[in-house]
């Protein structure tokens, strides 16, 4: 495996051995990670400031993280982004602490000065900005 997939499934494979229910911010129309996490019964759902794609069976909703709807969160034991645009970190660690959930970003880059380090035990770099 190789590339994004083996990323997204190296994401996968942490979170469903650390959590019983996420949400995916940001979640746009690759939804390797969450079709994996949904097959396990663990994602609630995907989010994203776009509608949801055609043909989605995974379930999707159409939400703009500056401005949340705090109901779609609420229970979730984990909020997690992959390759988040920097300004939408601010606002995800709003929301995760206001829903006690913890926040896991996997970054595009290198960007960002405060980032936590990573997460030991998972296979690519994984950072937790929220751990309740």
């Amino acid at each position: 495996m190789s590339g994004y997939k083996y990323i997204e499934t190296a994401i996968a494979r942490f979170i469903a051995g650390r959590y019983r229910s996420v949400i995916e911010v940001g979640a746009g129309t690759n939804l390797h990670t969450a079709n994996l996490l949904f097959r396990t019964g663990i994602l609630i759902r995907c989010v994203d400031i776009i509608d949801p794609p055609l043909n989605s069976w995974i379930p999707y909703v159409k939400d703009d993280v500056s401005d949340p709807e705090p109901g779609l969160y609420q229970g979730c034991d984990c909020i997690y982004a992959i390759r988040p645009v920097e300004e939408m970190i601010p606002p995800l660690i709003r929301l995760a602490h206001s829903v006690h959930a913890d926040l896991v970003v996997y970054h595009l880059g290198f960007e960002g000065a405060a980032r936590p380090a990573p997460l030991p035990g998972c296979e690519v770099p994984l950072h937790i900005y929220v751990k309740n």
